[in-house]
C-alpha cells in the first residue's frame, strides 16, 4: 500500500461503489499491503494482562478471615438468641406457662362464643399486656430478680384463669337466672 498517494484508492473516502460495500472490498483488495506491518516488539505483553499469583499468605490469611468471621458469627447469635436460658427457674416456669396457658386457650375459646361485652375481652387484653411486659422485664434486664418476676408471672396467669373462670360462672348465672324466668311465665 503507498501512503505517499494523496488520491484514494478505488473505493476510498467519498466513493461508494454499488451494494455499499466499499471498505469491505477496499479492505481485501489491499489485504497484502496491511499484513507487511508488523507489531513492535512488546506490544503484544502491554495489551494483554498479565496473570499474577496468588501468594500463599494471603491464602492462609483469606482462610484465617473467614473461620473468624464464622465463629464470631455463631458468637453472636448464640447469645443474642437465647437469653432465657440464662435465667435462673427458667426451665420449670416453662412448663408452669405451657399448663396455665393451655387452660386459659381452652377458656378463651369458651369466652368467644359466649355473648359477653367488648369491655370483658379488652379487659383480657390488659391482662396480656401486664403478662407481656413481665416477660419482657425478665429477658431483658440482667439485674432484675428472675425468681420474683418468674413468681409474679405464673400468679399473673392465676389470676387471669380466676378472672376467666368468674366470667363463664356470671354467664353461666345469668343464662340460668333467664331459663328460670322464662319457666316461670
Amino acid at each position: 500500500m503507498n501512503y505517499d498517494n494523496p488520491n484514494p484508492p478505488s473505493g476510498g473516502r467519498g466513493q461508494n461503489p454499488p451494494g455499499g460495500r466499499g471498505l469491505e472490498r477496499f479492505i481485501h483488495e489491499n489485504r497484502d499491503a496491511f499484513d507487511d506491518l508488523k507489531a513492535p516488539k512488546g506490544m503484544f505483553d502491554k495489551i494483554m494482562p498479565q496473570e499474577r499469583g496468588v501468594s500463599p499468605m494471603w491464602k492462609w490469611m483469606a482462610v484465617a478471615a473467614s473461620a473468624l468471621l464464622l465463629i464470631m458469627s455463631g458468637y453472636i447469635i448464640g447469645t443474642k438468641s437465647s437469653p432465657e436460658t440464662r435465667v435462673a427457674g427458667w426451665d420449670e416456669f416453662q412448663e408452669a406457662e405451657q399448663y396455665y396457658q393451655s387452660k386459659i386457650d381452652a377458656k378463651m375459646e369458651l369466652i368467644k362464643t359466649l355473648p359477653v361485652s367488648h369491655e370483658v375481652m379488652s379487659d383480657i387484653q390488659v391482662l396480656d399486656d401486664v403478662y407481656g411486659q413481665l416477660r419482657k422485664e425478665l429477658l431483658e434486664n440482667p439485674n432484675a430478680d428472675s425468681k420474683v418476676l418468674l413468681s409474679a408471672m405464673i400468679k399473673h396467669q392465676r389470676q387471669k384463669l380466676e378472672v376467666m373462670d368468674e366470667v363463664l360462672n356470671r354467664v353461666e348465672k345469668y343464662k340460668t337466672n333467664e331459663n328460670d324466668k322464662r319457666n316461670e311465665m
